[in-house]
């Protein structure tokens, strides 16, 4: 019988996803290292069989990723219902979204992901009505940024269904655009080697920076949230703190804030100065550990 490491090799190195499955089914049935995260891999494989159109292989995969345990439990509930619905098991995958609604009742984020699976399962209908919910909680936070975006895939859902518009609709439409292209939305991150320049610029960011290899996982954490929830692939904005600092301040922004960061990524985004994401299953991690994607961030 092969080993828990040739086993391993097997899984990262094969494009074959069925042989991938089987190296982490052989792994499962036998004593593993410690600091192996099978969920982890699970819940890889499981967005690699998505984005091949294998929704099957999806859906067993993010179960075991469950099973396992991996490091975003809500996100991976979340993934499942939506793997569900793509592949015509609406009323599990309904199902899971309901009783993720249950613990998270003011998220508008899981309302945006419901509706962007749905409409990806062809339940348009229901698909705008998860984004009615996401738009109307984003407006009673007072949250300018989520209501903006959720004004926007509200607006292409209408659009879809050849709605007249309606005052969001207006709103969206004479709003800067949510999502430039589906290339050009990018996450602001500061890069391993600008961690140090940002602490002593901005202390109060030492509770996200202190640890690297935790803020990286954030980080993976917020892109795949990201996804989900709209449909697009983002791509990581790296941050030169200087050069950042001059933008803001020719801008007039506070570059200790949120909201110039995100500015601040969606002008490298729009300049394809970012860092594509995710990476493929054997290439090294976007987040320049040197390590491969699965062995690290992903």
């Amino acid at each position: 019988m092969a080993s828990v490491s040739e086993l391993l090799s097997i899984f990262e190195s094969t494009e074959d996803l069925e042989k991938a499955e089987d190296a982490l089914g052989q792994i499962a049935a036998l004593e593993r290292p410690a600091d192996l995260e099978l969920g982890e891999c699970y819940d890889g494989l499981a967005e690699v069989a998505a984005d091949a159109g294998d929704l099957e292989l999806a859906v067993r995969a993010q179960r075991r990723a469950l099973e396992y345990g991996c490091r975003e439990p809500d996100l991976a509930r979340q993934m499942l219902g939506w793997y569900l619905l793509e592949a015509g098991e609406r009323e599990e995958g309904e199902a899971v979204f309901a009783a993720a609604r249950a613990e998270r009742p003011d998220d508008p984020w899981l309302l945006s992901a419901l509706g962007a699976a749905r409409r990806g399962s062809g339940d348009d209908l229901g698909a705008l009505s998860a984004f009615d919910e996401a738009l109307e909680l984003a407006k009673a936070a007072s949250d300018s940024a989520l209501t903006r975006r959720f004004r926007a895939e509200r607006l292409e859902c209408r659009e879809d269904q050849n709605l007249p518009p309606d005052e969001d609709d207006r709103l969206a439409a004479s709003a800067e655009p949510a999502f430039p292209d589906a290339d050009a939305y990018a996450l602001a991150w500061y890069p391993r080697d600008q961690i140090a320049a940002a602490l002593e610029r901005w202390p109060s960011l030492a509770g996200d920076l202190e640890d690297p290899d935790a803020y990286c996982r954030i980080i993976e954490a917020r892109l795949r949230e990201v996804r989900s929830a709209t449909g697009r692939v983002p791509s990581v904005a790296p941050i030169e703190v200087d050069a950042f600092v001059q933008f803001s301040s020719e801008q007039g922004f506070d570059p200790d804030s949120g909201s110039a960061r995100s500015r601040f990524a969606a002008v490298l985004g729009s300049r394809g100065e970012t860092v594509p994401w995710p990476p493929g299953r054997n290439e090294p991690c976007w987040c320049g550990s040197r390590r491969k994607y699965k062995r690290c961030c992903g």
